[in-house]
């Protein structure tokens, strides 16, 4: 039997940190990666990640990292203001990436970012597409596009957060000034901060792109962010094939009282996944059920018990569609370096949800509809 080369791993920046500090946790679990250097900024941050990930090199130099020989991966979680630039240096040296979220600040700068990455032929997996690794995003993503609802017609998702997370410099480092608050360092607030999650899932979901988008944002509770930003915001989506969503996201939730709530509708029946109350997902549907009336519990696929379908009473098979269970986006980038398969999310998607999500912003700037 050959001897497992590992793969590389380079961390730049931990300023967007519970990405960077995912890196070691997952090399730790594999036999064929290990995290080897990372940089950031602030010292004392660094060297607390250097001693929980036993790792051997660390450095401020954000852009040795990104050209380091000794590097095969990295992973970007500097603010996006830095991030093309790096990984522009990164994709020239050979690097595969793993992009912070958002991952540039204009779409033109996105999209320069994916076409080098198509000239160096390697490979780019956005930390947006988080939801399709996740038990819940794959499981009700399979059961979609599987028919279970009929034809998907509107989507209502929440996700009321509270602000401190992103006035985290690191865990139990709250700084109001944190770079999430920065509008020259990332081009969204509360909204994008986790719609960027949903706009991709739903992407990905419906196998569909987003045509039109309108909406709003406010600041309701935090009057002291920069004018820029917004504590609050829900837009209306409308896709190619006629599904509306609707996408509300906050930071203007109390600590502590976030919710996360997502409904679809479709000509069959009715999906219902609420993650802040239980991680079951219920469904009534008439697709090939007795009782179209009751409501089915479904679980997800990293359930212990198994899944069953409302309307034939056995459980899922496996079918070409599962994707890996990669645990996110680095996980599943190595599961792709590994067995030499394609990305299930690439750099191309990180620029269309990108482009969505700005078009939100100026829908609700200027009071209109924004097509795409």
């Amino acid at each position: 039997m050959s001897e497992i080369v590992k793969k590389r791993i380079g961390i730049i920046g931990l300023d967007h940190w519970y990405i960077g500090r995912e890196a070691p946790a997952i090399a730790s679990r594999r036999s064929d990666a290990e995290v080897v250097t990372v940089a950031h900024r602030d010292a004392a941050n660094r060297q607390t990640l250097v001693t929980q990930g036993n790792i051997p090199h660390q450095t401020d130099d954000y852009l040795s990292v990104a050209t380091d020989p000794g590097v095969d991966v990295v992973v970007t979680a500097c603010t996006t203001a830095e991030n093309v630039e790096l990984c522009l240096a990164a994709v020239e040296h050979g690097k595969h990436l793993v992009l912070v979220k958002p991952c540039a600040m204009t779409v033109a700068d996105a999209e320069r970012l994916a076409n080098a990455v198509a000239r160096a032929g390697v490979m780019a997996v956005p930390y947006e597409s988080h939801t399709r690794f996740q038990p819940h995003g794959r499981s009700i993503s399979r059961w979609i596009q599987e028919g279970l609802i009929g034809t998907p017609l509107s989507a209502t998702m929440i996700s009321r957060y509270s602000i401190h997370g992103a006035q985290l410099d690191w865990p139990g480092q709250p700084n109001p000034n944190a770079w999430w608050m920065d509008p020259a360092r990332v081009p969204g607030g509360g909204w994008m901060d986790h719609s960027i999650y949903l706009i991709d899932w739903l992407r990905w979901t419906l196998q569909d792109e987003v045509v039109a988008i309108t909406g709003m944002s406010r600041t309701l509770v935090h009057k002291d962010l920069d004018p820029q930003k917004e504590d609050f915001g829900v837009a209306l989506i409308e896709f190619s094939r006629g599904a509306v969503a609707t996408v509300e996201v906050t930071w203007s939730s109390p600590r502590g009282n976030g919710l996360t709530s997502w409904q679809f509708a479709g000509t069959d029946g009715n999906l219902v996944y609420d993650g802040s109350i239980n991680p079951s997902i219920v469904v009534r549907s008439s697709h090939g059920n007795a009782d179209a009336t009751a409501w089915q519990t479904l679980l997800p696929d990293s359930h212990p018990v198994s899944v069953r379908t409302p309307h034939d009473g056995r459980g899922y098979a496996e079918s070409s569609y599962r994707t890996s269970m990669s645990a996110g986006p680095l996980d599943h980038l190595l599961d792709c370096l590994a067995d030499g398969t394609r990305p299930i999310a690439t750099i191309d998607d990180s620029v269309l949800t990108l482009k969505a999500c700005l078009a939100f912003y100026e829908a609700s700037h200027t009071g209109t509809t924004v097509k795409l």
